[in-house]
């Protein structure tokens, strides 16, 4: 084909396409030219992805939400946990040439279609700029879209601003969180001041609420030219919207097309898990506590008595293998009797994995180099030094690590037969510049600046989900100010907190961990992932017991680690709400509009389960009241009887932990509370 005939036959395609996404059909062929490294296949617990295109544009669904694209490259509506949460449609807009940039015409046509994801490509034109987009929509809600602005045809605009706005229904984004966060502190979640908020660069920036929300991403700033280069990003509170702002250009108009990729996805991210209550995960798991006496001079072992406090998950941190973060040991035989007894007790057992490369690892010396993190100066992070003495270096998941590590985790769970892994910190997309693996981007004055490889790590997670949950296993990661749920979405649950490890709770803590930012990033239930709460105790001031008059609150458990008193402390809690079955009941937590229990305390606050039938007088309820003052108080909670369906005499008011009778006189309810004590109350 000579070249005149090539131009003439791309004309006509391109005349095609603009036919078709007028018209709103699908295009044919629906497949790339060129396989797509990130593209994930359907797992469940999702449903497949459905795509309509009509006049109106394209619509997208996925389980629990559905993403519109009404003739236009980037959503115009987002419907997720039942409610629209956009207040206008997400949207570019700046200057050009010294006037605003003016959209006059736009389309969208779906190129491609399957169970896993669908591709929406999309334009946008003006009489300066066209815009081009492509959207991969994936089956748990993720949105990759690359966008391309360029010059009209035989123009030569300057590009003076560009920014990328995501306009939220205000009532629909009170909270906030972003990542990284810093150690020692919760200032990366909260609530979103009146004021708004001016963020330094992040690559992920969620806002919502407490049952759902939007989370925006990307994995560099490459491209972005902001005036203040400390905080390219906005939250604008206007009215009743909220607006995330991005500047990706502010000054120094830049040679065009300039190419840009960025993420959405809301939340939450899969259906809710109503049992996670019964994971019962306790940390600390050890060779021989199958056979090591609990007690001097009693037969009953450390994993008996485990196992009789209703352990169900173990989890065994990184002294299971010698070398850090690898899935083989030199304990092969010790594993295994570990794992068969577990079975044996109904307990599953979860192997620690985490985000290192060891300098003990056979591979050290022909991978290290290629496979680590490293910073701007060239260095590497971390260097984490454990038994065998060794140095354990941050490794980078968008290396071939990545593939070696999830083909010896698949292999090992053959060998030795455990139930799942623990992951230590690798659900973060850590800050990498390591040329050799195809992290970090050079500016053009040759300035080496940081990638977040989430689409790296996003496959390893989706790959561990895929070997480990058809075999009934967990995924439990634990992070600390990350709940990144491009990465997050194939977890069971998580475990957050670490980064209060050096006793800043110990003292203001309300201050320092306002109930706000517990239920930004700390709660799950907005993400659609369960969590526990991590705590290092600094008694008398921060202690188990203190968390949990937070934590119970917010439907989330403190994992206790090792066969200890926290275990013990713990262990009744479960109890109780397996007794409940508080995986059937309602949960009504105390920030609802119409609360069914309430009490005049500034410091008290009360979530319920609610069980039982459904018809007056079947209800059972299941209180937690919490103190969270610094003085004992007793409080008077007021119970909505007749919505709680409540009988009208004869009901037992008991603490569900003590058995003790509490004085209940028609539908006030008196709860005598310690500061910063929660307290489980019966009514029934």
């Amino acid at each position: 084909m000579d070249r005149v005939h090539f131009i003439k036959l791309t004309a006509c395609i391109v005349v095609g396409l603009m036919m078709t996404a007028r018209d709103g059909l699908t295009i044919e062929p629906r497949t790339q030219l060129v396989e797509d490294q990130w593209s994930l296949k359907l797992i469940p617990p999702w449903t497949p992805v459905t795509a309509e295109a009509g006049k109106s544009g394209v619509e997208v669904g996925m389980w629990g939400r559905t993403y519109h694209f009404a003739n236009a490259p980037l959503p115009t509506s987002i419907i997720t946990a039942g409610e629209e949460i956009l207040a206008a449609p997400i949207r570019l807009v700046g200057q050009v040439s010294g006037k605003p940039i003016e959209w006059k015409r736009g389309g969208t046509y779906i190129y491609s279609k399957n169970d896993a994801n669908v591709i929406v490509s999309g334009w946008q034109a003006g009489d300066d700029l066209i815009v081009n987009s492509t959207t991969r929509v994936e089956f748990d809600g993720m949105m990759r879209v690359d966008f391309v602005v360029m010059p009209q045809n035989r123009t030569s605009p300057k590009l003076e601003k560009l920014w990328l706005e995501v306009p939220l229904k205000r009532a629909k984004a009170g909270l906030y969180h972003f990542w990284p966060g810093a150690w020692g502190a919760a200032k990366n979640s909260g609530a979103v001041p009146e004021a708004g908020m001016n963020i330094p660069f992040k690559p992920f920036v969620w806002l919502g609420w407490e049952e759902g929300g939007l989370g925006w991403f990307t994995e560099s700033d490459k491209g972005w030219q902001p005036k203040d280069v400390k905080q390219p990003i906005d939250v604008v509170v206007n009215g009743n919207q909220t607006i995330l702002r991005l500047h990706l250009l502010d000054s120094l108009p830049p040679r065009l097309p300039v190419t840009y990729t960025v993420g959405f996805q809301a939340t939450p991210v899969k259906p809710w898990k109503q049992d996670f209550h019964e994971l019962r995960v306790c940390h600390g798991a050890s060779y021989g506590m199958e056979t090591r006496p609990f007690k001097p001079d009693t037969k009953e072992t450390v994993l008996d008595h485990a196992a009789k406090l209703g352990v169900k998950t173990f989890v065994f941190h990184e002294h299971w293998t010698p070398i850090q973060n690898y899935p083989l040991t030199t304990q092969e035989e010790e594993l295994k009797n570990l794992v068969k007894a577990c079975h044996q007790r109904d307990i599953k057992l979860l192997l620690y994995f985490g985000y290192e490369f060891s300098s003990i690892a056979p591979e050290w010396g022909t991978m290290s180099d290629e496979v680590l993190v490293k910073g701007t100066t060239g260095g590497y992070t971390g260097g984490y030094y454990r038994q065998p003495e060794q140095r354990d270096y941050i490794v980078c998941y968008n290396s071939r690590w990545r593939e070696i590590l999830l083909n010896g985790i698949t292999s090992s769970l053959d060998r030795y037969g455990y139930d799942g892994v623990y992951l230590d910190g690798t659900i973060e997309p850590w800050a990498c510049t390591n040329e050799k693996h195809g992290c970090g981007y050079r500016t053009a004055d040759g300035i080496l600046h940081s990638t977040y490889p989430i689409f790296a790590v996003r496959k390893l997670m989706h790959g561990l989900a895929a070997v480990i949950h058809p075999r009934g296993g967990l995924v439990n990661p634990h992070q600390s100010t990350c709940c990144v749920t491009p990465t997050l979405a194939f977890a069971d649950s998580y475990w957050d907190g670490e980064q209060f490890g050096g006793g800043e709770l110990s003292s203001n803590l309300i201050q320092k961990l306002p109930l706000a930012t517990f239920r930004a990033e700390f709660m799950g239930r907005n993400y659609g992932v369960p969590a526990e709460f991590l705590v290092y105790e600094k008694p008398p001031q921060w202690t188990f017991d203190h968390a949990l008059a937070f934590t119970m609150l917010h439907d989330v458990r403190v994992r206790p680690g090792g066969v200890s008193t926290a275990l013990e402390r713990m262990a009744p809690i479960w109890e109780v709400m397996t007794r409940f079955d508080v995986s059937k009941a309602e949960w009504h937590p105390y920030w609802e509009t119409k609360p069914l229990a309430t009490v005049q305390s500034d410091t008290v606050k009360v979530s319920l389960y609610l069980g039982g039938g459904k018809k007056a007088g079947d209800g059972r309820v299941l209180l937690i009241v919490s103190n969270l003052g610094m003085e004992d108080t007793t409080a008077q909670v007021v119970l909505d009887s007749k919505q709680l369906r409540l009988r009208k005499s004869g009901t037992t008011t008991k603490d569900a932990l003590t058995g003790e009778t509490l004085k209940l006189e028609g539908d006030r309810l008196t709860v005598p509370l310690s500061s910063m004590r929660m307290r489980m109350v019966w009514v029934e």
